[in-house]
């Protein structure tokens, strides 16, 4: 079982987060929530998103709150900031987009006349590098009928992850902690290959990858609800759920920061 948030040693130089089910609360940011991030920034210690949400949501992101960084659609899409603009890193080349796009929509086809119900994320219109089938937001699908479309894909040859409300999937290249070490070496000006001073929190099955990632792991306590499918585990808990757990994380942070 995983250690309690009040275990957790510093230093920490970067906090990386998840946002649906972490930063958010019943599907909103609290205004309480904001403060906290802004905290953490007033206090040298940069907050980079990561979200399986569209590359669209990033570029909103990046104008309204103060993060270093957001990383998209799992790896697919990381907005940074180049002086006064923002510019995209890619997961896979630029120019390789459109014939990913043109597979990828074929691909669903074929799950969704296999699995009734399953449909494209409303969000996926704002997509750029991968897709998202929706399973728990606006459709009802089964955590099993989701799991088969997991596999169905990652049989095609692309990879697939079940979020708590998707099942985001596109071109093999890429995933949330790939995308969290170019922004380390890239826009934190850190080492890459030592992530024991940076820290994630996060709280879905997409977020596992992080988990295993970070030694310095931490779920908010609604990650309960997949503990037994997280193939890594988060090495902390948070006592709240959702954004007050994310704000519980924050206050720890702020405490430990230096080391």
């Amino acid at each position: 079982m995983a250690l309690p948030l009040a275990d957790l040693r510093g230093p920490i130089r970067a906090l990386f987060s998840d946002i649906d089910g972490t930063l958010t609360t019943a599907g909103r940011i609290e205004a309480s929530t904001y403060t906290a991030l802004e905290r953490l920034g007033d206090a040298g210690v940069p907050v980079v998103l990561v979200t399986g949400r569209p590359a669209g949501w990033g570029q909103a992101f990046m104008s309204v709150a103060g993060v270093a960084a957001v990383v998209t659609e799992n790896g697919g899409v990381t907005w940074v900031r180049e002086g006064k603009r923002l510019s995209r890193l890619y997961g896979v080349p630029a120019n390789s987009l459109p014939e990913w796009r043109r597979r990828m929509l074929e691909l669903y086809a074929e799950v969704a006349a296999k699995v009734p119900g399953a449909r494209l994320s409303t969000d996926s219109k704002y997509r750029e590098v991968d897709l998202a089938i929706d399973w728990n937001e606006e459709a009802s699908l089964s955590p099993a009928d989701a799991d088969n479309v997991v596999a169905m894909i990652r049989k095609a040859g692309f990879t697939a992850s079940r979020s708590s409300v998707h099942v985001n999937f596109g071109p093999p290249h890429f995933d949330k902690l790939s995308a969290c070490v170019t922004v380390i070496r890239q826009v934190l000006k850190g080492d890459g290959n030592d992530l024991d001073g940076y820290a994630f929190v996060g709280d879905a099955l997409n977020d596992a990858p992080m988990f295993g990632g970070f030694p310095k792991s931490i779920g908010v306590a609604n990650v309960r609800a997949w503990w037994d499918e997280l193939s890594f585990k988060p090495a902390y808990l948070s006592e709240a759920a959702e954004g007050a757990g994310l704000r519980e994380v924050v206050e720890h942070v702020l405490k430990v920061a230096k080391g």
